[in-house]
Order: C-alpha cells, then structure tokens, then sequence
C-alpha cells in the first residue's frame, strides 16, 4: 500500500483518538540505553525521540521511517512512540507549503511500515496494547506491510471493543486480501458501529471472495447510506455481477443520490438493456454526482443508443456533466455531435473547454482545425494543451502552421504536444525547434496542401 493511502486511512481512522486523548508518550527504552547498535545517524534522530516538543519527535520517526533497514534497532523506541498522540500539524518537508494534521504515534506508525519485514512481530504484539491509540496505530503499520501473517491477530482484532479498533483492522485486512478473513468481515457487517460496517464492506471489496456477495447485498438496505454506498461499491469491484446485478438494479432507486451514484459506477462498463436504460434515466438525475456517474458510464459502454442523451447533457448545468458527456461523444465518434461540440469550446469553463477539444480530436474531424487553432491561440493552459493533442489526432495539413505557432507558447506543456502533432502528421521530428518546422514546412507545404486541394482531407 502506498504512503498516501496510509494517511488517507489515518485521517479518516484515527481522528476519533485526538477527540479522546492528547498523550504525551516518550519510548519505553530510558534514553541512556539507547539500543548499542544503532548508527550514530540513527542515534542522533533516536534522541530526537524524547524531546518535550511534539514536532520535533514526529521530525524524528519520521527521519528513522526514511532509513529504512537502518533504522531496525530503534523499532522499539518506535514502537513505545505509537501511544503519543499529541496533535501537531507537521511538514515532512520543510520547505513544503502544506503541512499535515499529524502526531508522533503516527509519524511512528509510518516509520514503522517503511522499515518492513523486522517490524512485524513488534507490531503484532502491539496489537494487544493497553492503549487503544497504540493497538490502532499498529493495525495501520501492519496494513502498509501487508504481511499474512499478521492476518490472524488482525481477524483477532476484529472483536476489540473499541470500534476504531475493529474499523482499522478491517482495512487492513482488505489491503492484504487474504480470503481467510472473508468470513469474519462478513460478520463485521452486523457490528453496531456504522463506521465499522461501512469499513467491513470496504474490505470485502478489496478481497473480492464471493462468499461475501449474499451478504454485501444485505447490506444495500443497511438503515446507513455510508455502509449502502460501500456495499454497493464492494459488489461493483467483484467483476461479477450475476448475482448481484438484480438488487444493484434495485439500489439504483435509492433515496440517497450517493447511493445512486455509486451504484451507477458498479454497473458500469456491464451491458444490458436494463442497465442501460438505468444509465440513460439517470442523466436527468436531480443530483449532479448521479447524472455524472451516468455520463461516465454512457461514455464507457459507448452505445449508439447513448448519442442521443449525452447531446442532451451537453448543456447540463453542470459542468463535469457536460465535459464528461463531451468525452462520451468523442469516444463514440458521432459526426452529428461535431456542432454542439464546437458550441461548448467556448463554454464558461475551462474544463468543459478542454473537453471539447479532446473530444474533437478523438473523433478525428478536420473541420474543427480552424476552431481549435483559435482556442490553441487564446485560451487557458489546459484548453491549449487539449486542442493541441486533439490537432495531432486530427492529422490534417492544415493543422501544421497553428501547431508551429504553438511551439512558442510559454508552457512547455503545449510545446511538447505541439511538437509531437507536428511529429504525427509530417513523420518529421524536428522537436521543439520553431525553426526548424517553419523551414520544413515552407519547403515541404505545397506537397501536403496539394492533398487538400485534391480533396482529400477537409478543413
């Protein structure tokens, strides 16, 4: 599991403890019996550990995460970390601009994950702490090691008696999908906290057993829309729907859009006439996150049936709707659709715009160059870079100059895809080198315009 998912799951895991506790908590080694075989570079971030100022101890668990191997002698003083709980925001980067609600136990807990394989058995003995700060942070550290051999102390946990407890050992569980614990996170369904249910089906996703498939559709009538929307995503990451697609249908009607929404993103990319109709009606969903999943999945199944609905959604009030329904129409490629999409190249935003153009290009239409051309000139950075991917796509003659011109715009983004444009129409690589593509093309045009005067290729 990546770093970023670990403190993704911390902030939504372990925000609870902070509402609870404020402990200051130094390792259980004395500092004067610092472990001997310690570097003296871990050393000297070891006793950064005892300091009585919070962001200095999380300034160094962080330090020994980042030596990895090197830090394994301090894995104790680490461990005896993960009960600090002061709340701090921290950057682990000084010079960063974004720092991050953190503490020392979880600054531990991260270090602990990165150092790997030696940490295991610590942690699993962490599993059974006094602390319920501790036993969560431990749970987390063996989901970033995702060893199976924690799986039976974390399918233990799942009956401690603190919910933060039994919540973080279902997602770590998940994360190393071992099937052993479908079971006991079917029974986990039923726990009293809704939190934990809807973690408990989150985890069911992550293994995909489909010993978990009667269950997870009990719980689409769970009386919480969290734990709904997760059962509902759980089934749709299973692949197989044959058993499920019936009561997803159902869900489908939910009286919470977000539940409607997620639903639509289970069924998509399965194709029926059921679902596609449950996809169409749902692009005149009150709720813009339903009529989004719906555009996005109308976009995937690309049905000719879709055309029309997604032409209609391209002046939805939403704009996500209407960019997500422009990529629709391009990957159907539906001439019919090339007016409305030159009408929403001069949408109020720029994402609509950039869609659009990307649009344009995949539907490969040479009358859009003079359009594109214009948005390549004037518009913002996005919009630029779409219309000049979508001109290479395009591979018309007359998409040449306005590409030239683009090789000196200021971002070098555009450049490039200018550059590789210029590459596919020509099968020149002249680079980024203005120059050069103008003396090219200046001795070289009246071969590729003589094509167009011919007829065979439209502007």
């Amino acid at each position: 599991m990546k770093l970023a998912k670990v403190n993704m799951a911390l902030s939504v895991l372990v925000s609870v403890l902070f509402l609870g506790f404020n402990c200051y908590a130094q390792p259980t080694i004395p500092k004067e019996n610092l472990p001997a075989n310690l570097s003296a570079e871990a050393k000297a971030e070891a006793e950064g550990l005892y300091s009585p100022e919070a962001v200095k101890r999380a300034r160094a668990a962080n330090k020994l995460g980042s030596m990895g191997e090197k830090a394994v002698p301090a894995i104790p003083l680490l461990i005896g970390m993960l009960g600090d709980s002061a709340g701090i925001e921290f950057k682990a980067d000084p010079e960063s601009k974004i720092a991050e609600n953190t503490s020392p136990g979880i600054e531990a807990a991260v270090a602990l994950g990165k150092i790997g394989a030696p940490a295991l058995e610590p942690l699993i003995a962490a599993l059974k702490d006094k602390n319920p700060h501790v036993r969560v942070l431990a749970a987390v550290a063996l989901e970033e090691l995702e060893n199976p051999k924690a799986v039976d102390p974390l399918i233990a946990a799942l009956k401690d008696k603190k919910p933060e407890m039994r919540g973080t050992a279902a997602v770590a569980l998940g994360e190393i999908g071992d099937k052993k614990a479908t079971l006991p996170l079917v029974a986990l369904l039923k726990d009293p906290n809704e939190k934990v249910r809807r973690l408990a089906a989150v985890a069911l996703g992550d293994i995909g057993d489909s010993q978990s498939v009667k269950a997870l559709v009990a719980a689409l009538k769970d009386n919480d829309v969290q734990v709904r929307a997760a059962a509902a995503r759980a089934l749709g990451l299973k692949g197989d729907l044959e058993l499920s697609q019936a009561p997803l249908l159902e869900a489908a009607k939910d009286k919470a859009p977000q539940v409607r929404a997620v639903v639509i993103e289970a069924l998509t990319g399965t194709k029926s006439p059921k679902i596609e109709e449950i996809f169409i009606g749902s692009l005149k969903d009150e709720d813009p996150n339903v009529r989004l999943s719906a555009a996005a999945a109308l976009a995937e199944i690309k049905s000719p049936n879709a055309i029309k609905p997604l032409m209609a959604a391209l002046k939805d009030e939403s704009p996500s709707v209407r960019a997500v329904a422009a990529k629709g129409l391009g990957g159907i490629g539906e001439p019919m659709a090339v007016p409305a999409l030159f009408d929403l190249l001069k949408d109020k935003k720029e994402s609509v715009r950039a869609g659009a153009a990307a649009a344009l290009g995949k539907m490969k239409s040479p009358r859009a160059i003079k359009a594109l051309a214009g948005v390549l000139k004037n518009d913002e950075l996005p919009v630029r870079v779409s219309a000049a991917v979508a001109m290479g796509e395009i591979g018309s003659p007359r998409a040449v100059k306005p590409l030239i011109t683009a090789l000196g715009d200021k971002s070098g983004c555009v450049r490039e895809a200018a550059a590789m444009g210029l590459a596919h129409i020509t099968g020149k690589n002249f680079g980024e080198d203005q120059v050069a593509w103008n003396k090219y093309w200046e001795e070289n045009k009246e071969a590729y315009l003589s094509v167009c005067a011919k007829g065979l290729c439209r502007y």
